[in-house]
């Protein structure tokens, strides 16, 4: 069988790449050769960009990142987990570390930003007060969530700084109004949330899970809420008084109760249950350690007066105990779940930092895929876990999972550890029934920057995706604002400054220009690795492969505004195609290595004329696609995407 020319170059690109890989390897050994940058061809590869780095007053990493309807993207940090800095009797070098910063000081908190991806540019905006019902109001940690009329919901955050990590968290609501900028203060839950995650129904209430008390440090909050936007009312929950749930419910290992950890990773099922999955984003310290091979599913219910309540079910058992910052998402077009790496037998973002792994006995980041097979697809009532151990090309922590127009998923960022060994190359899984998981998966260009602890990943209206932030340690602040990032951790003195040489072992002084233009520039003493600054503040952009397919880009000329659950809509396209596609992806909302806005329903289609005219269905189940914003792709014949029509999605 004849090669196309393509094929040919493809065929004799990657012998090329195999051979220099294989030279970098036998010169440098292993990890410096994966730094060094090898770019193949997009159409199979795809391409990075960098964004420009903002000035010094908008710089910020994006510990919750947010795709607004109006295609911006939200960056919110708080006080971003950042020491203080102190001079002791007015010496002019710094003395100690002091752990945490006072997030009742306004300039401390207030680090919020608005990215348009079209300049790339970042604008730094206000963020809420400081201080609000007479306590603090930090939004570093919070959960969050896009409503059905796209504003952003936001509740909990940090409370306040203890020694050693330890966290409270507020009781604060936060609303921000995505057309006028400005942020509206929704009163106080019951309970404190750091850490909490937050899911949408098909009415457009959300459910509130989880996150660190408000009295006392690092005291998971065992209660639900429910929030309604209509009335701007919370119903109240105590699960451990229901039967079946976590909390009455034990672990395989012993005469101890489970739990919902922090963050937890929960989805939505066509029949309106949750699933709660058993997977979190925890710290360590909590006064009630999580670790269990169950997961569940809860029930809510709405009697005629309008009162909420709910239950719970034992679901079926994982074959790998609960990770901590591995990602999770909803399987395109499906009510499956799929989840990705993470860690076992610890939650500690601490783990493998520096390479030091002691102290956490059997602890290991995985590269497993775990997948919940639904009722509808397995038979069985609650559906089955799978599981593939060896699915990802290396063991990932704090990596993201970006649902594509295509159906694809992008694994990007992360690390080998969750601040150490940065993970460069992202990852494609595409859907192949006769490959492992269902997926065949395929190493692409690496980007330039290493995404550790707090990246994010999200996609744009255009089919590229944004990636942004990452820490690989706390960066300091001094009282007058000025933040350093070239910070390694010290067993003693809890942080330090870097001592660092550059690869011909010369010391030098930490520049921040210099590592932007080459990240491999910089090494810690006795540390092989490149160093890693504390925070990441520039920005890059992935095009995948499907834009630099052959042909022309379709475009949508004519779409709706609004779409009706099942109801017909028709599309007008440019460069259509006889043979195509339609999907609705919904907007990103990501923080802690889970999105918790994404997912992809792909509409029944009829093509007609030429390929010009397309009609269509809304997606029937508002369960699994809940009211709200979504960005409208077409796909012609050879998975070419559109720019995305903004739709809103509503009963």
């Amino acid at each position: 069988m004849s090669l196309s020319l393509s094929d040919q170059k493809a065929k004799i690109i990657s012998v090329f790449l195999v051979f220099v890989l294989a030279l970098g390897i036998a010169i440098c050994g292993w990890n410096n050769a994966l730094a060094a940058p090898l770019k193949g061809n997009p159409e199979i590869m795809g391409r990075w960009e960098t964004l420009p780095m903002p000035p010094p007053e908008n710089r910020m990493q994006s510990v919750h990142t947010i795709v607004l309807p109006n295609g911006k993207v939200l960056m919110v940090n708080g006080s971003s987990f950042r020491s203080l800095l102190v001079r002791e009797n007015g010496e002019d070098k710094f003395t100690q570390f002091t752990e945490g910063v006072d997030v009742k000081n306004y300039n401390v908190i207030n680090n919020t930003g608005l990215l348009d991806p079209e300049t790339g540019k970042i604008e730094k905006i206000p963020s809420p007060p400081a201080m609000q019902h007479g306590t603090t109001n930090d939004l570093f940690c919070v959960g969050h969530i896009q409503l059905a009329n796209g504003n952003v919901l936001f509740v909990g955050g940090t409370g306040r700084y203890y020694p050693g990590g330890a966290f409270t968290g507020t009781k604060q609501i936060n609303l921000y109004d995505w057309k006028t900028g400005e942020w509206k203060d929704l009163g106080e839950m019951k309970e404190g949330r750091w850490y909490p995650s937050l899911i949408s129904l098909a009415d457009g209430k959300v459910v509130i899970f989880s996150g660190l008390k408000w009295g006392g440090p690092n005291q998971i909050n065992p209660t639900i809420e429910i929030y309604d936007p209509k009335t701007e009312k919370l119903s109240y929950f105590d699960p451990t008084t229901i039967k079946n749930s976590p909390f009455n419910t034990k672990v395989e290992s012993g005469d101890v109760y489970d739990s919902i950890d922090l963050y937890p990773r929960v989805f939505p099922l066509a029949d309106g249950r949750l699933l709660i999955t058993g997977d979190e984003a925890g710290i360590a310290g909590v006064l009630v350690p999580h670790s269990s091979k169950k997961s569940y599913l809860m029930s809510i219910k709405e009697d005629a007066s309008g009162k909420l309540s709910i239950s719970f079910e034992v679901g079926p058992d994982r074959a790998e105990t609960s990770k901590a910052y591995g990602t999770a998402l909803q399987v395109p077009n499906s009510e499956d779940v799929l989840l990705l790496g993470g860690i076992i037998g610890t939650n500690s973002i601490a783990f493998g930092r520096g390479g030091n792994t002691s102290g956490f006995p059997g602890a290991k980041v995985v590269a497993s895929l775990q997948h919940w097979v639904s009722p509808a697809n397995s038979g069985e009532k609650n559906g089955k876990w799978e599981i593939f151990p060896n699915f990802l090309d290396t063991p990932r922590a704090n990596l993201q999972a970006v649902i594509l127009p295509t159906k694809e998923i992008l694994v990007v960022n992360g690390g080998q550890y969750p601040e150490y060994l940065p993970v460069y190359e992202p990852l494609l899984m595409t859907p192949d029934a006769t490959a492992a998981a269902g997926y065949k998966t395929q190493s692409l260009n690496r980007a330039k920057l290493p995404r550790l602890y707090h990246n994010g990943a999200v996609l744009l209206p255009d089919a590229r995706v944004l990636v942004l932030g990452g820490n690989a340690n706390r960066a300091a602040r001094e009282k007058d604002g000025t933040v350093h990032v070239d910070i390694i951790g010290d067993q003693t003195s809890f942080f330090k400054f870097a001592k660092l040489h550059n690869k011909l072992g010369e010391s030098e002084e930490f520049a921040l220009n210099t590592f932007y233009e080459d990240p491999q520039h910089y090494f810690a003493e006795n540390d092989k690795e490149p160093f890693v600054p504390a925070e990441i503040w520039q920005g890059e952009i992935f095009s995948p492969p499907y834009l630099f397919k052959t042909g022309s880009r379709p475009e949508i000329i004519g779409a709706p505004d609004t779409l009706k659950y099942g109801q017909p809509g028709t599309i007008t396209v440019k460069d259509g195609t006889k043979e195509a596609s339609v999907v609705l992806v919904k907007l990103g909302a990501v923080t802690h290595s889970f999105d918790y806005g994404q997912r992809l329903a792909e509409l029944p289609i009829q093509v007609l004329q030429d390929g010009s005219l397309v009609q269509f269905t809304a997606p029937e189940n508002a369960n699994l696609y809940p009211p709200g914003y979504y960005m409208m792709f077409y796909l012609n014949d050879s998975g070419k995407p559109s720019v995305a029509k903004m739709v809103k999605l509503e009963a």
